[in-house]
């Protein structure tokens, strides 16, 4: 990269959202179109997380546009066959990513954007924010007031079992991470897992076919954001996927609090229906924030720092999002819906540009 360059499009992010969405610029003849990411290859992200994760979506529906998820041993792919697949797909399609290359600032140039990286500065015309909702784990302000001798790990520093010492672990969260882990650790630990609601358990499989399918076919995968489906769900808890852990729940190999972490006193965490829970770690699977700070473009966000957007579109022109939890539909932020979103920016930029 040159001291300085002038592009059509900055893409800012090599993960799924990214690389789909530059499939269809490329698709789309946009001219001068670059891809940056702050790892070192597309996907890394993947690679980042523990080491027995894996997606809760079919293959069929891991794919990005133009090339099938690869067949495999399992029905789902592991994190480093998604994060391998990513890597195959940015090269497949020569699609122009710059790795090692984090965008640290973003500011308005004229009518376009400036960016700065560590190899030099790129102006664009249009800029796509791609570096998804999933970046600064979250956890609650309870976990200030724990003492030294109780562990705290977010799930995205956990690696391995070996991680979490020996004694009682106390799991945060009712999602499919929660739910993962406490499984895992179960055989060797005592574990408690403090969920706001009791989980929603969803069968891998409906009368021998994939639940994502029967999803598909009744409309639920796709349905908008603002459909009566879409809003019905977007105020429900996630679902869990599998019921493996409901029947490790019923013969007691795990414990489920459904109630909030309120508080912490010394090594004792304190729940909102009075239960008091002594661990000897405790692994929050309490979420992500986006990673916005390095965005210093007036109008582009709200005032504690999430993308402001309609369907992907900022305010600000030439300023696109993608990947973001409910950008258009159900499943926006999952593998499988970035073909629709993606085609829908890179329409949008190729027409304005156009």
């Amino acid at each position: 990269m040159s001291a300085e360059e002038q592009v059509d499009v900055l893409v800012v992010g090599a993960g799924q959202a990214g690389l789909g969405v530059a499939y269809h610029l490329v698709r789309e003849g946009v001219g001068r179109v670059v891809v940056t990411e702050a790892a070192d290859a597309p996907g890394q992200a993947w690679r980042d997380r523990w080491e027995t994760l894996v997606l809760f979506t079919p293959r069929r529906f891991s794919s990005l546009p133009g090339l099938r998820f690869p067949a495999g041993p399992s029905a789902t792919p592991s994190r480093l066959e998604m994060a391998g697949y990513l890597a195959a797909y940015a090269e497949r399609f020569h699609l122009p990513v710059r790795t090692s290359t984090p965008v640290l600032r973003l500011t308005r140039s004229g009518s376009g954007f400036r960016a700065e990286t560590p190899h030099g500065v790129v102006r664009a015309a249009h800029v796509v924010v791609a570096t998804g909702a999933y970046r600064l784990p979250r956890v609650p302000a309870a976990a200030d007031d724990l003492d030294g001798t109780v562990r705290q790990l977010h799930s995205s520093a956990y690696r391995r079992p070996d991680d979490v010492a020996m004694g009682p672990v106390l799991v945060v969260g009712g999602g499919n991470s929660a739910a993962q882990l406490a499984l895992e650790l179960a055989g060797r630990h005592e574990v408690t897992i403090a969920a706001p609601v009791v989980p929603r358990f969803l069968p891998e499989r409906v009368l021998g076919v994939s639940t994502y399918w029967w999803l598909l076919l009744t409309g639920v995968l796709n349905a908008g954001a603002r459909t009566p489906v879409g809003r019905f769900l977007r105020h429900r808890h996630e679902a869990v996927f599998g019921r493996t852990l409901r029947r490790a729940l019923r013969r007691g190999a795990v414990r489920l609090v459904p109630s909030r972490v309120v508080s912490a006193v010394g090594p004792r965490v304190c729940l909102a229906d009075g239960t008091v829970v002594e661990p000897r770690t405790v692994l929050w699977c309490t979420g992500f924030a986006p990673d916005t700070g390095w965005i210093d473009v007036p109008g582009a966000l709200t005032a504690d720092g999430a993308p402001r957007h309609e369907r992907g579109a900022s305010p600000v022109p030439g300023l696109h999002w993608m990947g973001l939890p409910w950008q258009t539909r159900v499943n926006s932020s999952l593998v499988d819906g970035v073909d629709r979103d993606a085609r829908l920016t890179a329409w949008r930029i190729a027409t304005a540009l156009r």
